[in-house]
């Protein structure tokens, strides 16, 4: 089975605070922005909810009111709060190195961040943290978060490193190490003015 970690730069307060907001505006523009891939998801996952599992409109009102759960399709509302954190940022980040790949290259590649010394931001952080409450465990979809401390530090401790200590890695694993440098590089750039931003890591 091949994974995809896929990175968010989102103002994690802001995407935390939907979760139960209960504002109807939110669904609104979220059913617009994310319609047609609403359809092809209910499409994929038809067998599901023939048995009772909510549509991707249903998982999605759930999240934003704060319910009603169904803990049996816990990955119907993490891929919901995946849309949600999808809708609210306004960067695309690369993750071509994280995409299609199978168990033990999370491993590889956090082994190579510790290599270079980057110990604060750390992948299984990233990958294995907790949904917000009150969402539910979703089994098969992971999720965690970095925020702009943990994203300063590792930056700093990437600019810290040597190239002798760089290439002392794996061309595969140094590339995906730069990946997740340009992360954290990217929320480290950014004008933290109107709220910080973080990274929120979705595997599935």
């Amino acid at each position: 089975m091949s994974l995809t970690l896929t990175p968010f730069m989102v103002r994690l307060d802001e995407v935390h605070a939907v979760v139960g907001s209960r504002n109807p505006r939110t669904y609104e523009v979220l059913s617009q922005w994310a319609g047609a891939g609403w359809v092809a998801e209910d499409e994929q996952f038809d067998y599901e909810i023939a048995d009772g599992a909510p549509t991707s409109s249903e998982a999605a009102l759930a999240v934003i009111n704060g319910g009603p759960f169904d803990k049996e399709y816990g990955h119907r509302y993490a891929s919901a709060y995946h849309d949600i954190c999808g809708f609210m940022t306004d960067f695309t980040l690369p993750y071509n190195e994280f995409s299609g790949f199978r168990s033990g290259w999370l491993v590889d590649v956090g082994k190579g961040l510790e290599h270079l010394g980057i110990t604060t931001a750390k992948l299984d952080d990233l990958v294995y943290g907790t949904l917000p409450a009150p969402l539910p465990f979703a089994e098969d979809w992971y999720y965690g978060e970095w925020d702009t401390a943990t994203c300063r530090a590792g930056f700093a401790q990437w600019q810290a490193s040597t190239p002798q200590q760089q290439a002392e890695l794996h061309p595969e694993v140094l590339a995906a190490v730069k990946t997740c440098v340009a992360w954290m590089e990217a929320v480290v750039v950014t004008d933290q003015s109107e709220g910080e931003f973080g990274i929120a890591g979705f595997l599935g």
